[in-house]
């Protein structure tokens, strides 16, 4: 996965550099993946199209202007869609039956989704949500708004029941996990998964 963004930034890099350069503290920016520096000497108008490119691709882009230092957070994000989901007493999670599709649309369907966080934004308020889309693109149902402090952890996990959710087009479902903070104040889609319904 940092692989793709590396190649991604760097790739928006040679093209932001076309046609222009800029000197280190003359409107420059210098963009960082964790402690690593992705490109630097990039121009700093561009600061506003690398924030659009890393939210397509499920991160926050984090730019302070006086430094010319953006950051590009990505969380870490696993989703699992289940029929059900179990905590033993040991605090273990169990899973069953992993939903890869139905054969039917028009019948309403109860599942679970299970979501695990890793390397969220530190936030005092952290704002999480599920949304189904359908197969046309639109929004079939959409989850409780969550709310966590990463100031002292970044990670954590949550489940949630989609229940009797009427599918109704064949084609691919898409869950997304979607979020936004105190800084960043847009939802961004930070991953998903996937089902289909048809034969």
């Amino acid at each position: 996965m940092k692989k793709a963004w590396l190649s991604a930034l760097l790739a928006l890099t040679v093209a932001a550099g076309v046609g222009s350069t800029a000197a280190m503290g003359e409107g420059a920016m210098r963009v960082f993946f964790g402690a690593e520096t992705v490109a630097s000497e990039m121009p700093a108008s561009k600061a506003e199209s690398v924030g659009t490119l890393v939210n397509k691709l499920g991160g926050f882009a984090d730019y302070d202007q006086q430094s010319g230092k953006l950051q590009v957070i990505k969380p870490n994000v696993n989703i699992i869609v289940v029929e059900g989901i179990q905590q033993t007493r040991n605090k273990n999670v169990v899973f069953s039956n992993p939903v890869k599709g139905y054969s039917d649309k028009n019948v309403p369907r109860t599942f679970n989704v299970f979501v695990e966080v890793d390397d969220a934004p530190v936030a005092k308020d952290l704002r999480m949500q599920l949304v189904l889309i359908g197969p046309d693109g639109k929004e079939v149902s959409k989850g409780k708004e969550w709310k966590y402090s990463t100031q002292n952890a970044n990670s954590f996990y949550f489940s949630e029941p989609f229940v009797s959710t009427k599918l109704e087009a064949y084609g691919t479902y898409k869950v997304q996990v979607q979020m936004k903070s105190e800084k960043f104040t847009s939802y961004v889609n930070v991953g998903e998964n996937s089902f289909a319904v048809g034969r």
